[in-house]
């Protein structure tokens, strides 16, 4: 049957299915277990079958239902669509055999009227963890809670804790809203004037890294033998000048000695670092002889590199997570694990050597916490005479943190799966059968979560809210004028996907939306300029979607363009230019779909938002690059106006002697600039070109004229840390 003979009423009756769901229940195809009649017509209100094209054929494997309840109705819809009648129909937002960019008007869901409550005491906290545990059926499988009291400061170093006496009541934990660039290495006298930054998602947010520079020296994380920050000179043949060793707290830049070394009771484990005024501060994850894990942050003055001095330290309980810092103001976020609530120990955090327990009015969750686990904040503040460090916790998970100026929005995926719980109502006891059960599955879609931490004044969790779909990564996100906006994916029943954007209040309520583009494809890269959204999405190939979101009640899709591959990462280059980095992807003998084969750099005209272009494309088969997956390891010149990342090869072919692969690796960085609508390669510099090392570069830094090329994990070894040096071309 053509589907342009096919016709449809939604108002259809049983009888008129008669014929077809005889064929079909002779065929043996049956449906999901969660379609019935009324979920079969609700998608069939209001849809008329496209007769622009021939229908899109979707395969579906026939799947034996587990309830025997199963209308005929739904058997037939399912079989229809199996055999690709219905194909256009279900997708019927098509045109000319292309996804609609106007999006469907169904909307998926949002809960965001979930008040937060607060508790009275922690007696109540472990109620409700018992009361979580008991009605999931598990717990999270570990108690991590505090453990400090190692950590004394030894005597005559320079102790901050005098000036911060009495610094755990609430109010403001420091500026919020300051401007300056902590990447910067302010504090520095020396060194050259013109050196790199991290790559931030917000100008005015600092983001940590493994590693920095202030112009004078690069400062590395290391974890080769023991945990520790190795400081090099910044010149032509950069030289290990330091290291700090966290673990040694009176005199951080000498070595440990063999039984601290060695002493597998208590560990740190360096995460990531931030330059601020002079000071470097790293961020650690450490574990007392208990197995007790907790968050801190060492503070040191590396103003004089043959006297490092520990000047000030914060902690608070639970796994590191995330961190920015505003100003002069460090915000760190860790998830505290509860194993029960028998077991439950009250969440601290310390400022110096001072330990206090987290206030219980500064402790929250949602009406109906489904998580065990606390998500806890703490901003400490970098000023010498700060006088209070404010820390808050709600139950919750994380895993990743979108920040702005104002707040921070700490979300997770809400993995439900595709069946939820069922409900089984037992028929009426006059009946025959009052002792069976009718099932009822439903469907409950994946989710994302999200907790809005105000950062205005001191820290407090300010909102909660739910999209349907998950996030690519924090990028998907972006605050302004008080409004959120969140890009996001989402999965039918039948793993259909789609694409959404939401604007969202500042309580987490939907007030806009625009759905449905870019069916069964999802979302792989987000980028907010002003009041634009640039959205990629992949199936096999790399559309960039155009959205108007000036509008926070009316968002909407002005043009898109399609490319081969697709982009992980947008950088804006102009106003009227954007820049893609991500995934080269091609056709291979034998394989149904694409693979993923090589680096791509895509340029972008957006200058007409309506009918958006490709000016320009660079392919580099067989390599990737660790921008790829983090956009920290892309560094921007802004003196030159040209962009570096790292750029290694990996090939793989037959041994001389023995017929397997042997890696073929190659470690370098891409230097390059957009000039006149052209992606214009400078220079490919290569550490290594006979596979004796096998070394990949993780990060690249500049120094004036000099280019960093850091390998921090090198392939054979664990964490081998390696500064090649280059020139600029």
């Amino acid at each position: 049957m053509k589907q342009s003979e096919l016709q449809i009423d939604n108002t259809m009756k049983k009888n008129d299915l008669d014929f077809v769901t005889e064929k079909i229940n002779n065929s043996g195809v049956n449906a999901p277990e969660a379609m019935d009649e009324q979920f079969v017509l609700s998608k069939l209100d209001g849809v008329q079958p496209d007769t622009s094209s021939e229908p899109k054929v979707v395969e579906m494997k026939p799947k034996k239902p587990r309830y025997a309840l199963i209308s005929g109705l739904a058997a037939a819809f399912v079989a229809v669509v199996t055999l690709s009648v219905f194909g256009a129909i279900y997708f019927a937002n098509h045109h000319d055999g292309k996804p609609s960019v106007r999006g469907t008007t169904v909307a998926p869901t949002i809960k965001s009227d979930i008040p937060l409550k607060t508790f009275g005491s922690y007696d109540e906290v472990k109620a409700q963890v018992d009361e979580v545990n008991k009605r999931s059926g598990y717990s999270s499988g570990y108690l991590l809670t505090d453990g400090y009291e190692k950590m004394e400061m030894a005597a005559g170093s320079n102790d901050s804790d005098a000036a911060r006496e009495g610094s755990f009541s609430g109010g403001s934990s420091g500026s919020s809203s300051g401007s300056s660039d902590s990447s910067s290495g302010s504090g520095s006298s020396a060194g050259s004037d013109s050196f790199s930054e991290t790559y931030k998602q917000v100008e005015g947010v600092d983001e940590a890294d493994i590693v920095k520079t202030d112009g004078r020296y690069l400062y590395i994380v290391s974890h080769s033998d023991i945990s520790s920050v190795l400081i090099y000179s910044a010149t032509d043949a950069p030289e290990l000048a330091a290291t700090i060793y966290p673990r040694n707290f009176d005199n951080p830049g000498a070595t440990p000695d063999e039984e601290t070394l060695y002493d597998d009771d208590y560990s740190i484990f360096v995460q990531e670092m931030y330059l601020y005024d002079g000071k470097l501060i790293v961020t650690c994850l450490t574990r007392d002889d208990t197995f007790t894990y907790s968050t801190a942050a060492f503070v040191y003055d590396v103003s004089d590199i043959n006297d490092i001095k520990l000047v000030d330290r914060f902690n608070q309980s639970g796994y590191y997570s995330s961190s920015r810092m505003i100003g002069d103001t460090l915000y760190m976020v860790s998830e505290y694990y509860i194993y029960n609530a028998e077991e439950f120990r009250i969440p601290v955090c310390y400022n110096g050597t001072e330990k206090r327990e987290i206030p219980i009015d500064c402790v929250c969750s949602v009406k109906d916490p489904t998580e065990n686990n606390m998500l806890i904040v703490g901003g400490f503040s970098l000023s010498e005479d700060a006088q209070e460090v404010q820390t808050s916790a709600i139950l919750g998970t994380v895993e990743d943190v979108y920040c702005s100026e104002s707040n921070m929005y700490i979300y997770s995926t809400k993995w439900t799966g595709y069946y939820a719980a069922v409900d089984y109502e037992i028929a009426d006891s006059d009946s025959n059968d009052s002792d069976i059960a009718s099932p009822k599955p439903s469907y409950e879609p994946i989710k994302t979560v999200i907790y809005k931490v105000s950062l205005s004044d001191g820290i407090s969790f300010s909102a909660y809210g739910e999209v349907e779909g998950w996030l690519d990564s924090r990028y998907s996100l972006d605050e302004r004028s008080g409004y959120l906006r969140v890009a996001a994916t989402t999965s039918d029943l039948f793993d259909q996907q789609s694409n959404v954007l939401y604007i969202l209040d500042s309580d987490l309520n939907q007030v806009g939306i625009t759905t449905g583009f870019a069916n069964n494809e999802s979302i792989k890269a987000v980028r907010y300029v002003g009041d634009t959204a640039y959205v990629i999405t992949y199936e096999q190939t790399d559309p960039l979607f155009v959205i108007d979101v000036s509008d926070p009640a009316a968002p909407a899709i002005l043009g898109e363009v399609k490319i081969d591959g697709f982009s992980s990462m947008l950088v804006p280059v102009d106003e009227n230019t954007v820049l893609g980095l991500g995934y080269y992807t091609e056709d291979r003998a034998g394989i149904s779909m694409q693979v993923q084969s090589g680096f791509k750099l895509a340029l972008f005209d957006v200058s007409d938002k309506l009918n958006p272009k490709v000016l320009d494309e660079k392919v580099y088969r067989n390599y990737y690059s660790p921008v790829m997956t983090e956009p920290r390891a892309l560094v921007y010149n802004p003196d030159r106006g040209d962009y570096l990342i790292p750029l290694n090869y990996e090939d793989y072919h037959i041994g001389s002697d023995i017929e397997y692969y042997m890696p073929d690796i190659r470690g370098g960085a891409l230097n390059f600039r957009v000039e006149n609508g052209k992606l214009v390669e400078i220079d490919q510099p290569v550490v290594n070109t006979d596979n004796s090392e096998a070394e990949t570069i993780d990060r690249c830094l500049y120094v004036g004229d000099n280019i960093y090329l850091i390998s921090v994990e090198g392939y054979y070894s664990y964490e081998k840390t390696t500064v090649y040096t280059a020139k600029y071309q």
